[in-house]
């Protein structure tokens, strides 16, 4: 027999590239900041209170063995705090099903789904604490002198004296009939509750080093006569494996690796996080999102989760007030900032005598421009004004809205992106009578009145800048007037607007530059331009010029604009190098796996600091 000698190296690759194949990845533990408390917590299991709130989530829970494959079917994951007298630690558990028995201190609580934490305080592998709770509160605490596969025995006697824990339950627990969302937990563990098995002091000081783990079982089941049974083997007869998530991952199906548990570092005070936050404390990056009328709570828990998780705090919805009511609630868990994104003079409900009127005299009611939602209104009727006003006073009514984001607030396109033309099979290099609106016979009435003569009547009325300034004042006038109505409601008042003021008032009869709103949302889709992702800074520094220190600009990018390797990236450093205050994403449903990592590695690599406030 030939016997093959592979060295060292050809080994390990050879190992690497079975993992590979096999879905593995390197196994690297993870690391967590775990910063100083200045304030007290309630141990209640409420997990989004201010204190919570301005501490990091870790990332979501992966399969315990690190198989990249195996995507928990459900999310997970924790955050921590400390101070004198207390590591805090807080942690967030999606279930549609939640379920629980066991009740008596140091019942086996990973029969039941539990939530578990490992403790090894110097990091040597030896001498390590794990306590796990279930949904009923039920815990298990012991105390390990060295793992299980060093013949080490799970001292049961050792109690996490003084502990504060704290469930709580988002849905009905053993109700196989309600709508479960989640269940959330809150432990305050005391640094004295070690003393009793190591003999020092085990409080630590700012940049100590601990090792720890988090684990999550989870059994399937079923449900028999309206109770929870975990599920069966029809082989064996017996329950199916459970399932373990993991913070840091294993290697293999065994929690007690402790070399392979994460970092966690003490930290001093956090600060104010500038990489989420603009100094005033508005969040820095934005989505559009319409529909989700058949959306669950758990689904709304999903996309909330998902966003916090990617570092986008401010939430563009367009929805009714019913809808708005339901999901701010839940986005607000999050620390996500609700603004209704409101179509402002395209309304599909107007009446068709304010509908806006081209220069052939082709009312908006007859003739499509375009698409058949485009619905204008013509700015200058007066009831048109009270009609948005009394649309934005029910949005302003539901509780927890920050703002009302105008969107839409411009005339029909006289001249579209250069980019869309084709698929319009048009070529706009002048003014075309069909797509220059704006000459409603009431607004014509008032420029006779003024002037003197019909606009219609003017030789070149699509150039003529005097017809041109009338309706940009007309719809200055009533967005001014929208923008005091809202202001006295004591929230934000935004629009989404073209890339640049004079890009704007070419293309779409829209002076926003003499709007003087909180924010503006200038759409720097640069595909539609035919335009290199470069252009983006050019533009948003034209637009900070234009409104000044009193104005934010947060630059509006088109996901769908942005497939090619890290495009994402390149889009958000260059509206950062115009000097924006933040970005936009449009939309929520061009926010796959790869957008996503690119926004939140941006946020991650650029994450610094301000002093509180």
């Amino acid at each position: 027999m030939n016997i093959i000698k592979l060295s060292k190296n050809t080994l390990l690759l050879l190992v690497l590239f079975l993992n590979s194949v096999l879905g593995y990845s390197q196994i690297s533990p993870k690391e967590y900041n775990c910063y100083r408390s200045s304030s007290s917590l309630e141990i209640d299991g409420f997990v989004y209170d201010e204190v919570w709130r301005q501490t990091e989530w870790s990332d979501f829970f992966v399969d315990i063995e690190g198989n990249d494959t195996l995507i928990p079917d459900y999310s997970t994951r924790m955050k921590m705090l400390w101070d004198d007298n207390y590591l805090y630690i807080a942690a967030e558990i999606e279930d549609p099903h939640i379920w629980a028995k066991l009740k008596d201190h140091d019942n086996i609580v990973y029969f039941d789904n539990d939530f578990e934490i490992f403790i090894d305080p110097d990091g040597d592998g030896l001498n390590y604490f794990e306590i796990e709770i279930n949904a009923l509160q039920t815990i298990l605490d012991l105390f390990l002198n060295k793992p299980y596969n060093k013949k080490g025995k799970a001292d049961l006697f050792w109690n996490a004296d003084g502990m504060k824990k704290g469930v709580k339950i988002y849905g009905e627990i053993n109700d196989p009939n309600s709508e479960d969302l989640k269940w959330t937990v809150e432990f305050a563990i005391p640094w004295n509750c070690y003393h009793s098995r190591v003999n020092k002091d085990l409080k630590p000081s700012i940049g100590d080093v601990w090792r720890m783990n988090f684990s999550r079982v989870q059994w399937e089941t079923e449900i028999v006569e309206g109770n929870y049974v975990k599920r069966l083997d029809p082989e064996t007869c017996k329950s199916l494996p459970e399932n373990n998530w993991v913070w840091s991952p294993q290697g293999k199906i065994n929690m007690h690796i402790p070399e392979y548990w994460g970092y966690v570092t003490f930290q001093d005070e956090i600060e104010f996080d500038k990489s989420l936050w603009t100094e005033d404390g508005y969040p820095k990056f934005w989505i559009w999102m319409g529909g989700g009328n058949d959306n669950t709570a758990a689904d709304w828990e999903s996309i909330f989760r998902k966003l916090d998780d990617t570092g986008i705090k401010g939430f563009l919805f367009g929805a009714d007030t019913a809808l708005l009511a339901k999901v701010i609630p839940i986005a607000d868990q999050y620390d996500i900032h609700v603004h209704a994104w409101f179509w402002t003079m395209n309304r599909s409900d107007a009446l068709p005598e304010w509908l806006s009127v081209n220069q052939l005299g082709q009312s908006l009611a007859d003739e499509k421009a375009y698409v058949g939602y485009y619905k204008f209104m013509c700015p200058a009727i007066p009831e048109v004004g009270e009609f948005i006003k009394q649309k934005m006073n029910s949005l302003a009514q539901v509780e927890g809205l920050k703002g009302i984001h105008m969107d839409y607030i411009r005339y029909v396109d006289v001249i579209l992106p250069v980019g869309l033309q084709p698929k319009y099979g048009l070529v706009q290099d002048h003014i075309m009578p069909e797509f220059d609106y704006g000459y409603h016979p009431y607004m014509r009435s008032l420029y006779k009145k003024a002037y003197g003569v019909d606009p219609m009547e003017l030789n070149d009325p699509g150039n003529d800048e005097q017809w041109l300034k009338f309706r940009l004042d007309e719809l200055n006038k009533t967005v001014i007037g929208l923008r005091d109505h809202v202001k006295k409601k004591n929230i934000n008042i935004t629009a989404a607007v073209f890339p640049t003021p004079q890009m704007s008032s070419e293309m779409v009869r829209q002076d926003w530059g003499s709007w003087k709103l909180d924010w503006y949302f200038p759409m720097v889709y640069h595909n539609f331009y035919n335009e290199p992702i470069s252009w983006i800074t050019e533009v948003v520094a034209e637009d900070k010029a234009a409104v000044g220190k009193d104005s934010k600009v947060f630059c509006g990018l088109y996901l769908p604009g942005l497939k090619n390797g890290n495009d994402v990236t390149k889009a958000i450093k260059a509206a950062m190098a115009g000097g924006a205050d933040g970005v936009a994403f449009f939309s929520y449903g061009g926010l796959n796996g790869n957008a996503k990592d690119q926004i939140k590695n941006y946020i991650q690599n650029n994450h610094t600091n301000y002093p509180p406030y």
